[in-house]
């Protein structure tokens, strides 16, 4: 059962991606407000660690409730189902896990994807790379719209054109040196966080290519030093601050006491063309 020690736990995968800490921050000032502590436990992007993490959360009276951006597989329902048997209330953050009924504060991470790509197909990209996230929803979800808005533009959907970036700008640095060494008419790489996109362009400089004109590149997240990397990053701004605002009002519904039904909150975002993707006209 819950404590009354009016303390939250954030459960995040990787602090470092800005969307993540920001809405750590967007929590905490709801939760303050109504008289709580957040907590954030930063679990490395590793499911063991947050599944250690979980259980040693359970097993804690102290802790009334759980804000959660899992790193599980989106079908690994049963660590989920025991949080609920344990009636300790949580909110998913960002990523969905299949067969959880609990309330979710996300992105239309499908929209988000063919939002990016068409970015770049509207600044002439016809030969584009996608550097897909980790084994999440909100990476399925975002390969799933680069797929679609390059079947709506008519071009080909190349299967080697796909990459495992993962969430880090190391994966993103080796997955982009292994496209460029076998697709040389590669012209555009959209990116599944703006860390991966950050290792893309770091690789691309280093083949001897020029971003934009060779080869251009859009991520998401909106890194704060995103606008001042020696190429400017194009990028989704996700608003992760107003994120972690409802996922915090969710969550104190439901410690509100009357049982809740599950609900699911999408938070806008908004492409941000910067020189990466040819905001300067050329």
């Amino acid at each position: 059962m819950p404590g009354a020690a009016h303390l939250v736990v954030f459960v995040t995968p990787d602090l470092a991606e800005s969307h993540f800490s920001e809405a750590a921050r967007g929590a905490a000032r709801v939760l303050r407000q109504a008289g709580y502590t957040l907590l954030v436990a930063n679990t490395e992007s590793d499911p063991a660690t947050e599944a250690q993490a979980l259980e040693l959360l359970m097993a804690c009276r102290q802790v009334d409730g759980l804000i959660i951006a899992s790193c599980q597989p989106p079908d690994e329902a049963e660590l989920f189902h025991r949080l609920q048997r344990h009636s300790l209330p949580f909110v998913l953050l960002e990523r969905r896990i299949a067969g959880v009924e609990a309330s979710f504060v996300g992105w239309d991470d499908e929209a988000i994807g063919a939002a990016a790509t068409e970015h770049l197909i509207s600044r002439g990209c016809r030969h584009i790379a996608h550097l897909r996230g980790p084994a999440t929803s909100s990476a399925d979800l975002r390969l799933r719209g680069y797929t679609e808005a390059l079947v709506r533009a008519n071009l080909k959907v190349c299967p080697g054109y796909v990459a495992p970036g993962g969430a880090g700008a190391d994966t993103g640095y080796q997955a982009t040196r292994q496209l460029l060494a076998v697709n040389p008419r590669l012209d555009g790489i959209v990116c599944y966080n703006d860390a991966v996109a950050v290792g893309a362009i770091k690789a691309t400089l280093e083949a001897g290519l020029e971003i934009p004109y060779d080869l251009e590149v859009i991520g998401a997240g909106n890194l704060p030093y995103g606008d001042v990397l020696k190429v400017p990053l194009s990028t989704v701004e996700l608003h992760g601050g107003q994120a972690g605002e409802q996922a915090a009002n969710l969550l104190l519904e439901a410690l509100g006491g009357a049982p809740q039904p599950p609900r699911s909150v999408l938070v806008p975002f908004e492409v941000i063309p910067r020189e990466s993707s040819r905001a300067i006209a050329v």
